[in-house]
């Protein structure tokens, strides 16, 4: 394993899933400079149905820590974030990624839409995977930093502001600070390994 580096893999097909991602990787990189590295599923990259770069697969490979994120749709990953998944059951047979520590987020357009079930989807890859799995240990409900509002301890659910005055669909506040906090919480796992 290389010295300090997270992986954030992800899809984003409207932007939201890239804006929590990018939060996530300056809060790595608030505890540990230039050690996030943002590594995007693209669907030009999804070729019959298989994710194919395998560029993007081995530089994962390097790094001491994933972290997976895509929206939810429909109860479970988008379609191109699951291809992505599937696409590294080569890396499960060499067991490359073996002890790297893992986490996962997730975006939606309501406060819940099954969102659960996608992180419950990377936790599933990450123990097939023989990683180490790490979720949110701050809650609304049991400290005063006021983060997480979801309370979810899996990992980060993220929405989009339902403010029907907002012109831009971005993601909820509390959710970006959670994003930013949780890569804090990422970093300081992997420096204490």
């Amino acid at each position: 394993m290389s010295s300090n580096k997270i992986g954030i893999v992800f899809f984003s097909k409207c932007g939201a899933t890239k804006q929590v991602a990018e939060l996530l990787a300056e809060g790595v990189n608030s505890q540990l400079p230039n050690s996030a590295l943002l590594i995007e599923v693209l669907s030009s990259e999804i070729i019959e149905g298989r994710y194919d770069n395998d560029d993007k697969l081995k530089a994962l490979n390097s790094c001491d820590a994933i972290v997976f994120g895509a929206p939810t749709y429909m109860g479970s990953p988008a379609a191109q974030f699951k291809s992505f998944m599937d696409a590294t059951s080569d890396t499960y047979g060499k067991k490359a990624w073996r002890n790297k520590l893992a986490a996962g987020f997730t975006t939606g357009g309501s406060l819940n839409g099954e969102q659960q079930q996608t992180l419950l989807s990377f936790f599933t890859l990450a123990c097939q995977h023989g990683m180490i799995w790490a979720g949110l240990d701050v809650s609304k409900h049991i400290d005063d930093l006021g983060l997480n509002r979801t309370g979810s301890s899996i990992g980060l659910l993220a929405s989009v502001d339902e403010d029907p005055t907002s012109t831009n669909n971005s993601v909820n506040a509390n959710d970006l600070k959670t994003a930013f906090y949780f890569g804090q919480r990422i970093a300081s796992l992997v420096q204490s390994a």
